[in-house]
């Protein structure tokens, strides 16, 4: 099977040049210059995206995001609402939870220790 593949392939690659021969013939003949190369390997990027193509990115985003809140009846350029606030632990559960972390750690070393000696 590999074998009749590879002698498709060699006659495919051998009518391409052909053909090609055969196009550059009638451009001569035309007096038409040759069209720029293609080549068949993709052009790749080293740096990612493109400055230009960021804003374009950017700006998309920004129409697609203010259409969205505009459907669910949001104004676009809302104010924001000022940030909960969390809880924070006063002094008195501090001790309380550093308390109950000591028994339970001398809950468990005491257990840790028992364990050794039943050896």
């Amino acid at each position: 099977m590999a074998d009749g593949l590879k002698g498709v392939i060699a006659q495919l690659e051998r009518q391409r040049a052909a053909i090609e021969r055969a196009l550059s013939a009638l451009r001569t003949l035309d007096g038409t210059d040759a069209p720029a190369q293609v080549s068949s390997a993709p052009v790749t990027r080293k740096g990612g995206m493109t400055p230009a193509g960021r804003r374009r990115l950017s700006a998309a985003l920004k129409k697609r995001w203010a259409a969205k809140k505009a459907e669910a009846g949001a104004p676009a350029a809302s104010p924001r609402k000022p940030a909960r606030r969390k809880g924070r632990i006063t002094p008195e559960g501090r001790k309380r939870l550093a308390e109950a972390m000591r028994r339970r750690w001398a809950v468990k070393r005491t257990a840790a220790q028992a364990g050794k000696r039943g050896r």
